[in-house]
């Protein structure tokens, strides 16, 4: 078992999850061994044993358990590492009531799911603890699953800490905000409402008899009440209902009976805190002496004193906040120059008051986020107000951590808070990464099957061909030959089969050989105007509206005029019953928002628009119609490319189609092309010499195609007709059949060769030797090579496979019968 497990490529590093995985006996887990584990589970633990982010998977619908080492560091010695191929109900008994909804979610293929700061109480060693989590549920892709998903990849991280720390601040910065409206606070509270505890600091405990200590972890509500006077008691307990019902602030006078018998008049001020949903969940506030008050106005100096010390106190708290604060807190000018900031700043980025206050925040900020800093400064000027922004400062050392900034005008300073976002912002980017490469393994499987639809329909082809050609041969054996012209021609139709499919392919692909030129959109339609009708039939009406202002589009006419015949043909199937088929092109100008949305460059453009009044297209359907192979016609009447070629060719030329469409509302696809910029010149007419085909035979042509059946093919038609043929079958032997032959007048050339030089090299050292020397390019996949685009110069021309050699015999003609 542990030599098979080491030849299981997909597990070699994850440290000593790795390891533990590679030396357990899985046979006997309901999982098997990792050689029969489906292909989306491998890809998934691949990934997560190579990160050193914290990642679990839960496969199948038990959801057995994965995870690795960065995850390890999160689980007790209890459950690790027993947690291994268990299934989560076992596991993770305890958060099953938080998780399992998620789980199930994403198993029935509803999409992932993502929480920020989640409470996953989970016990660690025996011990029950509220802990905070940032993770998300992403589907782990499997065809063999029910709905599609064969389990459930989990990045994650605990933020405990951080929640923690930011409810801690987030009570201090209350508290102190009530002594300030205040004006004079002797003890502070925060009553926590749904588990009925309140947590004091120590003069509040004192002066309500509780202790400290047990005020500080949190004490009941009623041990506080306890030393309220009994003819007070009722009033304060309907007014912090009140507040409790309405949400109004509390401010209420009662007694205290202190334990020596004496009372003390104390003001209690302080507001209910609501969630989301309208719950009450807590109640911080202040209490205040008020005693002086009530006994005499002779004690006013006094009671002046007592205020004194109440707002030393008051700034005290401030202070505390200050200096505890882990948030960056800084008084700035309205230049940016350092007036105040507090220690936080040494802790986190290593500066000190001192160095900072010869600074200005500018002199910190990343240069790239400069620019977007000096525009929120300018906001700022135009429109004074709160703002938040997020930039990177550097530290001491020469780091740059994230921040997340909240600034607040105060005359001529800005009050500013910044908290370090940095580590949020890498852990974002980490699941990002994980996400990608999950998606990749996706794409890897929709190759599987765009290959598959291909062999099927190749083979059907080749078959036609090899069939035909069988039966050729045995009755040529036979002596006869009164049926060789009809499996000569199904062998022909097989052949032009292929090269449509192939040609189908390279479109969606964008790898077609395109040959874009000026061309007038309105005049390319009017002069298919009469084969759309004949298309469309009687039972539909159709409509031609030619923009007057519709640009010239740079295109490759052909390849558009397939483009809209495919466009209208699948009107046509929408409208079975009959209906109204609109073309019409307009001018179109997208600037960079829709472009971006658009994906293509900002500019002008030729927009062309087949719209029907058909069935309509439902949206999971329209995300798919340009995916090749995918048809929703029945078996046999569509091959599932004809709108996968239109995408490609948009997409190769620079432009985009879009699809708009409700069912029974119709469809619009809208055709983006680009505009043409320039002066438009009459296409050249090829002046043909004058000299007779008498003297084909004074011509010599050089074959280079490393494809000896190909090679031969051409070699013998040439030679048939009358040339004189020489041949090479790679790029070194065709230079060194140049060097030694005095007249080549065509080279033919395939455009990738073996030997080191592709077939756009060999042309530009011929032409090195011979400046006049025409080249005709034969290539299946022009892209391929890594030639460029510019196979077609002056005296060059290209052909693609497969070819008729008829077609071969003409272009050779017409390119050395023409004046160069």
């Amino acid at each position: 078992m542990n030599r098979r497990m080491s030849e299981a490529g997909f597990l070699q590093g994850g440290g000593e999850l790795g390891a533990l995985i590679r030396s357990r006996d899985w046979s006997r887990t309901p999982l098997g061994i990792p050689e029969t584990w489906p292909q989306a589970l491998r890809t998934a633990v691949r990934l997560i044993l190579n990160t050193d982010h914290p990642m679990y998977i839960f496969w199948g619908a038990e959801g057995y358990c994965l995870y690795n080492d960065a995850y390890r560091q999160s689980i007790d010695s209890e459950r690790h590492p027993g947690a291994l191929g268990k299934p989560v109900r076992e596991v993770w008994s305890e958060i099953m009531p938080t998780i399992g909804p998620q789980i199930e979610q994403v198993m029935r293929g509803d999409g992932a799911t993502w929480h920020v700061d989640q409470l996953v109480p989970i016990t660690r060693n025996g011990i029950k603890e509220d802990v905070y989590w940032t993770y998300s549920f992403s589907p782990i892709g499997d065809d063999e699953a029910p709905t599609g998903v064969g389990g459930v990849l989990v990045m994650c991280s605990e933020t405990t800490e951080q929640v923690v720390s930011c409810q801690q601040l987030a009570i201090s910065e209350e508290r102190l905000q009530l002594a300030l409206s205040a004006g004079g606070g002797i003890g502070t509270w925060d009553w926590d409402i749904p588990n009925n505890r309140v947590f004091a600091d120590e003069r509040f405990a004192r002066l309500y008899g509780v202790d400290p200590e047990r005020a500080q972890r949190g004490a009941p509500f009623e041990e506080f009440l306890a030393s309220v006077h009994p003819d007070d008691l009722h009033d304060l307990r309907r007014s912090i209902d009140n507040c409790v019902a309405t949400g109004e602030p509390l401010s209420s006078e009662y007694r205290l009976v202190r334990p020596d018998n004496r009372e003390r008049w104390v003001l209690a001020q302080g507001r209910c805190i609501k969630d989301a949903h309208g719950k009450p969940v807590r109640f911080p506030g202040v209490s205040f002496d008020i005693s002086g008050r009530k006994r005499t106005e002779r004690k006013l100096q006094r009671l002046y004193e007592v205020m004194e010390d109440e707002v030393a106190q008051r700034t005290r708290e401030r202070d505390r906040v200050w200096q505890s604060s882990p948030d960056l807190i800084a008084v700035l000018l309205k230049d940016g120059t350092f007036f105040r900031t507090n220690p936080a700043w040494n802790t986190l980025l290593g500066w000190t008051e001192g160095t900072l206050n010869e600074l200005k925040v500018q002199d910190l900020i990343h240069a790239d986020d400069l620019m977007a800093f000096d525009l929120h400064m300018q906001r700022f000027a135009e429109s004074p107000g709160p703002m938040r922004f997020e930039n990177r400062i550097r530290s001491k050392q020469g780091e740059y951590r994230w921040q997340q900034w909240v600034v607040v005008p105060d005359e001529d300073q800005l009050y500013c808070i910044a908290r370090d976002i940095h580590d949020t912002r890498e852990n974002e980017a980490a699941l990002q990464s994980a996400q990608e490469a999950l998606r990749q393994s996706q794409k890897m499987e929709a190759v599987g099957q765009l290959t598959g639809g291909l062999a099927h329909d190749f083979n059907n082809m080749l078959m036609g061909i090899s069939g035909s050609l069988e039966v050729m041969q045995i009755d040529v054996h036979k002596g006869k030959i009164e049926r060789l012209d009809h499996y000569m021609a199904m062998a022909m139709k097989s052949v032009q089969r292929a090269s449509s499919l192939t040609h189908r392919l390279l479109a969606f692909s964008r790898r077609q050989t395109l040959a874009p030129k000026p061309t007038d959109i309105n005049r390319l339609i009017m002069e298919m105007s009469d084969m759309i009708l004949r298309t469309m039939g009687p039972s539909i009406a159709t409509d031609f509206a030619t923009g007057l202002d519709t640009p010239i589009a740079l295109i490759d006419s052909h390849q558009l005029e397939n483009a809209l015949l495919n466009l209208c043909i699948n009107a046509s199937d929408a409208m079975p019953d009959g209906g109204r088929l609109t073309v019409e092109t307009k001018s179109i100008w997208l600037d960079s928002r829709a472009a971006k949305a658009n994906d293509v460059a900002e500019g002008g453009y030729a927009l062309l628009t087949v719209t029907d009044t058909g069935v309509g297209i439902p949206p999971e359907v329209a995300s798919r119609v340009f995916e090749p192979f995918f048809t929703t016609k029945p078996t046999g009447e569509g091959t599932g490319l004809g709108l996968s070629m239109v995408y490609g060719f948009a997409r190769q030329s620079g432009g985009q189609i879009q699809i708009v469409s409700e069912p029974g509302q119709g469809t619009s696809m809208h055709l983006y092309l680009p505009r043409f910029i320039g002066v438009v010149e009459r296409d050249a007419v090829p002046e043909v010499s004058a000299g007779r085909q008498d003297f084909i035979d004074q011509k010599t042509v050089l074959v280079v195609d490393d494809e000896d059946i190909i090679r031969c093919l051409i070699t013998e038609m040439l030679r048939e007709t009358g040339y004189t043929v020489l041949e090479a079958a790679d790029g070194p032997t065709a230079l060194k059949r140049l060097k030694e032959m005095d007249e080549i007048h065509l080279l033919i050339t395939d455009v990738g060769l073996p030997g080191g030089l592709n077939g756009r090299q060999v042309a530009d050292a011929a032409r090195l030797l011979r400046p006049d020397l025409k080249v005709l390019f034969i290539t299946g996949y022009a892209a391929g090579a890594a030639v460029g685009t510019d196979l077609q110069e002056d005296n060059m021309q290209v052909i693609t496979k497969p070819f008729l050699m008829e077609t071969l015999s003409k272009a050779v003609h017409q390119m050395l019968n023409t004046r160069p």
